[in-house]
Formats: C-alpha cells, structure tokens, sequence
C-alpha cells in the first residue's frame, strides 16, 4: 500500500505540472498572436550619472517579430546623448543591439531628461533618459526618496518627497568635514521630452546633513505620462545631483480610468487584464520551476551585501585612522575610498553574473559549489587588496586586527 501510495502521489505531482506546463504554453501562445509585430526592447529606462569629463557607453537591445527598418532619435536632450545609428534593419524575429555614448565633455553639470524613440512598422516605443553630470570632485552630495503612494497620482494632486544633503567629507569619518556651509539646491520637475515643468531654488545651511521636505502641486490640466524630480546641489565648483521617478494617471482620479461604468468595459480593457494574467501565471509557473536556482543567486547577493557594508566600515576606519595624520588630503582620500568600493562593487558583479550563466545553462550543481567556495573564502581575504595609501603595513595590521576582533562571529 506505501508503495502504491508514493507512486499515486508521484503521478499526481507529475500531472500538475504537466496541466500547468500545457496551460501556461497556450497562453504564451495566446499572447505572442496578440501583440506579434511589435518592436521590443529590454530598456524601459536608461539611467546614468557621470563625472564631469568622463565618457560612457551603454547598449540597448531591439527586437521586432516583424523585422523591418527601425528609426531611431534622441529628443529633448540636444548633446551629451549619441546614438551610433539613426536607423536599423531586421529580420524577422532578430535582436540588434545599438549603442549609446554618454559625453560629459559637450554639457555642463546638471540634469538633462528626454528619450529615445524607436519608429517602424507604424508603431512607436519611447525609452526615457536621464543623464546627470555631477562636477569632477562632489563634496555634497543627496539623496532622494519619493513615498510609494507619490509614485502614482493624479493631475492636480499633491507630492510630498524628501531629499538628504549630505557633506561626502564628513561622512568618510574624517574629522568634522566642511563644516558649517551654504549651499544652494535648485528644483526640477521634467517631462521625458526635454521640458520643464517646474522649477524652484533654495538656500540651506548644512553642517554635515540635512533633510528637506519638499511638497509640489500639479496644476489639473498636466499631461498623464511620465515625469521625473530632480534635486542638484552646488557648493562653490561642486555640482551634485539625484533623480526620481514618478507618473501622473487619470487611474488615481476617482470615477474615471480604464473601466466605463456607462459602458461596460472597453476591450483595450479587456486585452490589458488577459495579458496581466498571462503575465501572472508565467511567473507563477517560472517562479515554481526555477525557485533552486533563484534562492542561489538571491543567496549570493545576501552575501555580496553583507560583504560590501563590512568593506565600506573596514574602509572608512582606514580613512579615519590616516585623517589624523598631518599633511593629509582628505579629498583624495575619500576619492581612493569611493574608487575601492568600486572595485568590490565589480568583483561581486562579475560573481552574480557567472551566477546567471551558469543559472542559464541549468548547472545547478556548479552553482552551489561555487556559492559554498565564496562562502569559504569570505571578506577577510580581499582585506589587503584594498589597503588605502599612506598606511604603513604595521599599521594595516593592527587596523586589521580591531576590525576582525569587532565583527568576529
């Protein structure tokens, strides 16, 4: 009976999945026939700050089930954005990828939003932009944070969002910083085509940090679309910015929407709730089949974070131990600190992405074994490959020693 019992219970299992599988392969189908033609792209949004003086490239894929010629423009963002083409061709079912130079060297420092837009087959896709160009050395530097309940709202609302301003010197445990010091902070509210919307200036007194409350108010005949709140701070040559996210939606006013309660329900309705739900079950289905590999590479970024907090403390306890030394140059020394929690931020990228292609490939043994060997190794033994200069190695030593006494488990 046990034996019978385990072989029913087997069978069961393996009939879900086969019925889930079956299910989830008609409504892919169903899906691919409902929006086959249409140009994709993996970016919704390219993001990047940059130095003044410094050039960048990215990449961006496109697609077309269709195939065919694809026009391609940057607009609202007249220089520092280059497309190395102005159009493609491709085949049915092709992917190209098309670079995008960002060119600190042509603009000054500041926020510049527009888009790129790609054209073809009678249809249009537009992938927002952001460039910020903060000056060469930033010695005040902010953070911004938008409520998840301002990320949505309606025209003629209200955002309320905060912005930290904080002294980067002061914040490197080097002695007292700057100290008391008067910054101006201007205010902008763009759209994704190269417009402002709004903008504001203020004048605040910063020792070490400080947090502003900004509140912003819409007028009711705004455009519904995406729009993106930028804050930059200037201190003498220092530019420093942050950007945020944010949409304006009919959907948040009350009575109005997709839904027409004269009508019944409209069928681009209909079509956007079928595809959700195909969107949902495919996650479902993936997230059941996959979820191995998934707690693997979520394991790893657990230990990648853990690993570059205790860098960053190790790092700074470095910076404050030389800051007490004379002839010292602070700015460079948080400059060399920025630099080596780069370089720990590459060395773990490059881990998470031999993750995801030995994930790809389905090696699911070799995945574990090379998490355990991470494991093993841990911080301690990348703590010399980023000893900041002016350190004797006596003194390393003994820096070493307090910092491992301090986090031994």
């Amino acid at each position: 009976m046990k034996r019978g019992s385990q072989v029913c219970s087997f069978s069961s299992r393996a009939c879900k999945r086969g019925v889930l599988l079956v299910v989830a392969i008609f409504l892919v189908f169903s899906l691919i026939f409902l929006i086959s033609g249409k140009i994709e792209t993996k970016s919704v949004l390219l993001k990047y700050t940059l130095n003044k003086d410094s050039v960048q490239t990215k990449y961006i894929s496109i697609s077309s089930d269709e195939g065919g010629e694809i026009d391609l423009s940057v607009n609202g963002i007249e220089k520092g954005v280059i497309l190395d083409h102005d159009s493609i061709v491709l085949e049915e079912g092709e992917e190209k990828q098309v670079e995008v130079l960002f060119d600190t060297n042509s603009v000054s420092e500041g926020v510049y939003v527009g888009n790129i837009k790609l054209m073809g087959n009678g249809e249009e896709k537009i992938i927002p932009v952001i460039f910020e160009v903060e000056s060469e050395d930033v010695f005040f530097d902010s953070n911004l944070e938008i409520p998840s309940r301002y990320s949505n709202i309606a025209p003629g609302g209200t955002m309320t969002l905060q912005i930290n301003v904080f002294d980067l010197l002061a914040g490197g445990g080097l002695q007292e910083g700057l100290g008391t010091s008067s910054v101006d902070v201007e205010y902008k509210v763009h759209d994704i085509y190269g417009n402002t919307i709004i903008s504001e200036n203020e004048n605040f007194v910063v020792d070490d940090k400080i947090l502003i409350t900004k509140t912003i108010s819409f007028p009711r005949d705004i455009k519904t679309d995406q729009y993106v709140f930028s804050a930059t701070v200037r201190y003498f040559s220092s530019v420093g910015t942050t950007t945020g996210v944010f949409t304006i939606s009919k959907s948040q006013q009350s009575g109005s929407g997709t839904f027409n309660f004269n009508g019944g329900v409209s069928d681009s309705t209909v079509l956007i709730l079928f595809a959700a739900f195909v969107f949902l079950v495919l996650i479902l289905f993936f997230v059941y089949i996959i979820r191995d590999r998934d707690k693997l590479v979520l394991e790893l970024r657990e230990l990648n974070s853990q690993e570059l907090e205790r860098h960053k403390i190790f790092l700074m306890e470095q910076a404050k131990f030389i800051g007490t030394k004379k002839g010292i140059n602070k700015v460079e020394i948080q400059k060399e600190v920025k630099n080596n929690i780069q370089k720990i931020k590459e060395k773990q990228k490059e881990r998470v992405d031999e993750l995801k292609k030995l994930k790809k490939e389905g090696n699911i043994e070799e995945m574990k074994r090379k998490v355990e060997e991470w494991k093993r190794k841990g911080y301690n033994t990348m703590l010399l490959e980023y000893k900041l200069k002016g350190l004797s190695t006596k003194e390393m030593k003994e820096i070493m020693n307090k910092w491992k006494e301090k986090y031994k488990t």
